[in-house]
Parts: C-alpha cells; sequence; structure tokens
C-alpha cells in the first residue's frame, strides 16, 4: 500500500456499514425467497409438474423480492469497494488503468444483469398469468408490486 499510515484503517466508515447493510439485507430477502419458493425456485423462467403459486413470505410484500434484492447487493457492492479503508480504494488501484478497466466491465456487466431484471419480470408475470389465471389476478391485486413497494 503506498500509505504507510495505519490510521485510515483503524476508523471503519459510515459507508462501509451502509455497504455491508445492504449487501446482508440483499442476501437475507434471496434467503427468505430460496426457503419460501423451496424446489421451485430456479434460475431459469419455467413451469415445474407440481408447481403452485407461492403468494407467502416476501412474496405477500412484492411479487418479485428475489430480484429486488439484485440491485440493493449492487448498491452494497459499490459503497463496500468505494469506502474509506476498503482494499480497492486504499491501495489506490481504482485509478490504475487496470483498475478502470476492470471496475468498468464489472460495472457494465452487473448493470446489465440488474436491467434484464426488468425484462425477466415481465415474462415471469405473463408465464404465471397463463398457468394460474384466476389465482395469479388475485394475487397481482393484493400485491401490485413487482419489485419495490409502493412504487414498482
Amino acid at each position: 500500500m503506498p500509505n504507510d499510515d495505519p490510521s485510515p484503517l483503524q476508523q471503519t466508515p459510515a459507508t462501509f456499514y451502509f455497504g455491508l447493510l445492504c449487501i446482508t439485507v440483499a442476501a437475507s430477502i434471496r434467503y427468505h425467497c430460496y426457503k419460501v419458493m423451496g424446489k421451485h425456485f430456479t434460475y431459469e423462467v419455467t413451469i415445474l409438474k407440481d408447481h403452485h403459486l407461492v403468494t407467502t413470505g416476501p412474496y405477500s410484500i412484492v411479487r418479485h423480492p428475489s430480484y429486488t434484492a439484485m440491485p440493493i447487493h449492487f448498491l452494497g457492492l459499490c459503497v463496500l469497494c468505494a469506502s474509506e479503508g476498503s482494499w480497492t480504494r486504499e491501495s489506490k488501484f481504482l485509478h490504475t488503468i487496470p483498475g478502470e478497466v476492470v471496475t468498468a466491465i464489472w460495472f457494465l456487466l452487473y448493470s446489465r444483469i440488474v436491467v434484464s431484471l426488468f425484462f425477466r419480470v415481465e415474462i415471469e408475470d405473463e408465464l404465471l398469468r397463463k398457468q394460474f389465471g384466476k389465482e395469479w389476478n388475485e394475487w397481482e391485486r393484493r400485491v401490485p408490486w413487482k419489485l419495490v413497494p409502493g412504487i414498482y
């Protein structure tokens, strides 16, 4: 490290805790989604043989809570990596050409994933609507928010 003074590492900034909180909240949301969905939680948009509509737990707040966790996680990682005391900041790696390239590629790839979630939400909603009909329409009425309560 170019800075020999250990004092910046002795105090943990609030941004570090905020980033850590975001990552923890996102992981908790995803964990609860896995737990509630069980074997119905897949990484492909599909209907399983004995599929049923899950409307409890985090799915009683928003219809796609697992996807809600993705941007929260992304924010947490960005804040954590940019915080004082983080290796990426203290080593000055972000101010090197390789660091800028890695950061740009990582940001573009992760942004693409987050943006693609909006398309995936629409595809999943349509598939579930076709499969569960009236039951899905009732759930949509009770839980109108796709990703963020009160917003979207």
